[in-house]
């Protein structure tokens, strides 16, 4: 017998094409790309024309007075999300106002005037930094705010300025903010609207290819693979950051452009859901696949070329659906193969809407939804956090925001003493390393920590060895210098650890240049990080901490509420029915913190494995909106009596598996209905030979197989919201249990 031979392994991608896919799908468009090229560029200027300035009026500033330039261009675009031009231009003017009122503070101190003068300087940063936290009630825009605050005041502090290089500081810093705003600001920039639709494009392109392929495997009768759609779940996170930055730049059409990803989310999970309607081991006898197949390519066609009509193609995908529909009514064929070609038909129609859909969304880009809106009015800015809210029993606590700012100011006051006491070299790199690692959340300052403390070593560890390669080569290691920044700048949002080293290795590079640092003073940037980087950690556990975790528990089940008042406000419940379109919004805000949720385990507050919670109940509202459509749909009908008891018996069923998650219904309660169920499904295949119901019957298919999938993720988070840690184990384990009968 020969030996088996290795297996193949796949050839290792190139590293620039990785880089370059992973900006495709983490900065679509080139958005923040596009802020680090202006952050560079800014360098350049800010450097040449404040050196100038320095020597052309014998200022006697020729470094700090440059670095004050480039401090300012930093805060300027490194503290301002990617928007709009006038929104970008009003978080400067912010930005600008604080920082010029505190070295315009500087400027009256004049900390180089004496000791005296310098050891107010050093007090001054607990203040501040209680200040600086202290902003976050006011959401991101009050972080970055806070952040651009202690940057300044860290340059201040390593420059210790006299009273007239302070004022002088203030006009470098005048001068870089000028500078950043006009490269900034500039029209040369790309369009995040544009890139949103570019991205929704690749999508479509996307989707059509996966029906390519779905459909050649139905008509050679090949299994379909269920990692194909790999690639469409790839493309969503990428829809989801084009998205993000699209509405910063134009929020005033939030509301068309989140009509369109609703609308290629419906697409995404109606070609995944057809997927799952492939009958499986039936007999020869019924052609079931060539209209299956022929279906299936007219909707890849039309998603190719959205603004063609073909009433021939057309007229072709009529027959096609109308031969599968008698198909599916087939005696020939098992009865589970005809409920799936009954929510076949329901996922073909469904798809030719959504399609038309798009069509239409592509000939007339981003109409206003409602006529009578005002388009320029913005939506209100989020309200400030209160400074005591209400605890779990009852009575006002301090909330989180200041808790977290009574942290900063004692972990400031702690690295101030270490500077005070036992005279640390740099120990603004220590209190500057608190303020950058401080999180919301015991959590959040835990993941901060560890990514600041790593990728400072790493930073540093490539700035000593630059430092070595390149000495005397000061242009070159200005240009890795700036270069470091751009990249701290792209990857930021979703990659602290490369963006930490990115920082280390532009902070021992500046310094070197600026001011002749050297090996000693390189290590110590390292100690020095991780004294303040465990000064934060303590103070954040010890000192009013804040946990998410606790926070979660209660908000699932908040969600679950909404979720049940939905469901239980569509038909044939009569009134006002509410949509789950918002909770969308707020799974995908708790799933952002998973890091810090995840993290929070080491300090015995732990919630188990929230990324499994989040992701069900994501695919929860994926089902509900699904029923949510069909409910919508099979009003419209009108259907029969007949029907509609079969709706209430799979409509009960679900309403009693809400009640046993929140704890409003025994454990078994959701089963007693089982019976009923089958029963219903059986009186759907027999109301077969009633010509009258044919049209209804694939839409009541539908019905009852989204309401049999919607309990395996609600049985999983009853599962998950007991009182012991959650294990994805158990979760699993209750999700695929089958369902008991009733006693």
């Amino acid at each position: 017998m020969e030996p088996l031979a290795p297996p193949r392994h796949r050839p290792r991608e190139p590293f620039a094409r990785r880089v370059k896919r992973w900006l495709a799908d983490h900065d679509p468009g080139g958005i923040d790309t596009t802020r680090a090229l202006a952050l560079g560029i800014s360098f350049v200027i800010v450097i040449v024309t404040g050196y100038a300035t320095s020597v052309g009026f014998r200022l006697g500033m020729d470094t700090t007075f440059p670095m004050m330039a480039g401090c300012a261009a930093l805060v300027m675009i490194s503290f301002n999300p990617g928007a709009s031009v006038a929104a970008e231009g009003r978080t400067m003017l912010r930005l600008f106002g604080v920082s010029v009122a505190f070295l315009a503070l500087l400027t009256a101190i004049g900390p180089g005037n004496g000791p005296a003068n310098d050891m107010v300087q050093k007090l001054l940063l607990i203040p501040l930094s209680f200040i600086a936290l202290a902003l976050r009630r006011n959401g991101m825009d009050g972080q970055r705010l806070g952040l651009a605050l202690i940057v300044v005041a860290t340059v201040g502090t390593i420059i210790r300025p006299t009273r007239m290089e302070a004022a002088m500081l203030l006009l470098a810093f005048c001068q870089g903010a000028l500078v950043a705003a006009a490269v900034r600001l500039s029209p040369w920039r790309p369009s995040a609207v544009n890139a949103f639709v570019d991205t929704t494009l690749d999508m479509q392109g996307a989707v059509a290819s996966y029906l390519r392929e779905l459909s050649a495997a139905v008509r050679e009768n090949h299994p379909f693979p269920p990692d194909a759609s790999e690639v469409l779940e790839h493309l969503r996170g990428r829809v989801w950051n084009a998205l993000a930055n699209a509405i910063a730049e134009d929020p005033a059409a939030h509301s068309d452009f989140e009509q369109l990803r609703v609308r290629f989310y419906r697409l995404r999970v109606a070609v995944q859901l057809l997927a799952g309607c492939v009958p499986k081991n039936t007999p020869d006898t019924v052609d079931w696949r060539q209209p299956f197949a022929a279906a299936a390519d007219h909707i890849a066609r039309r998603l190719e070329a959205v603004d063609v009509s073909d009433v021939h193609a057309e007229e072709r995908f009529e027959r096609a659906v109308a031969q599968l529909r008698h198909v599916a009514f087939s005696p020939d064929l098992p009865g589970e193969a005809r409920f799936a070609l009954l929510r076949a038909l329901t996922a073909f129609d469904r798809l030719s809407m959504v399609v038309t859909g798009i069509a239409a969304a592509e000939m007339a880009p981003f109409p206003p939804p409602h006529p009578d809106a005002e388009p320029d009015v913005l939506p209100p800015p989020p309200k400030a956090i209160p400074v005591f809210v209400k605890g779990p029993d009852g009575r006002q606590i301090l909330s989180a925001p200041y808790r977290v700012a009574c942290q900063g100011a004692v972990a400031t006051a702690i690295t101030t003493a270490f500077d005070l006491l036992i005279h640390l070299d740099h120990a603004y790199w220590a209190t500057m390393t608190v303020m950058f690692v401080i999180g919301n959340s015991v959590g959040e300052t835990y993941t901060r920590v560890r990514y600041r403390t790593v990728g400072t070593l790493i930073g540093v560890a490539l700035g000593f060895g630059l430092f070595v390669a390149l000495e005397g080569q000061i242009w070159v290691m200005a240009a890795f210098c700036m270069l470091a920044q751009m990249i701290a700048v792209v990857t930021q949002k979703d990659r602290y650890d490369i963006a930490s080293a990115a920082v280390g290795l532009s902070v021992v590079l500046g310094l070197h240049i600026i001011s002749g640092l050297g090996p000693e003073g390189m290590i110590a940037r390292v100690y020095e990080t991780a004294i303040g980087a465990a000064v934060a950690l303590a103070v954040s556990f010890m000192v009013l901490p804040v946990y998410l975790t606790d926070q979660v528990r209660p908000e699932v089940r908040a969600l679950l509420r909404r979720c049940r008042s939905a469901f239980a406000s569509w038909w044939p419940h009569p009134g006002e029915t509410t949509s789950v379109a918002a909770l969308v919004q707020d799974v995908r805000g708790l799933g952002l913190r998973l890091p810090h949720l995840g993290a929070e385990q080491v300090f015995g507050h732990s919630a188990g494995d929230v990324a499994n919670i989040v992701s069900t109940l994501d695919v929860l509202i994926t089902y509900l909106a699904l029923m949510e459509d069909v409910a919508h749909r099979l009003a419209a009908t009108n259907p029969s009596e007949q029907l509609v008891t079969v709706v209430e018996a799979a409509r009960s069923r679900t309403l009693t598996a809400f009640e046993v998650v929140l704890g409003q219904a025994g454990p078994g309660s959701a089963d007693a209905a089982n019976p009923a169920v089958a029963a219903a499904v059986s009186t759907v295949l027999g109301l077969a030979d009633d010509a009258k119901l044919r049209e209804t019957l694939p839409l009541v298919a539908d019905y009852l197989a989204y309401s049999e999938a919607l309990l395996r993720p609600l049985r999983e988070l009853n599962a998950g919201l007991r009182d012991k840690p959650w294990r994805k184990e158990d979760m699993i384990a209750a999700g695929a249990a089958p369902a008991t009968p009733a006693p």
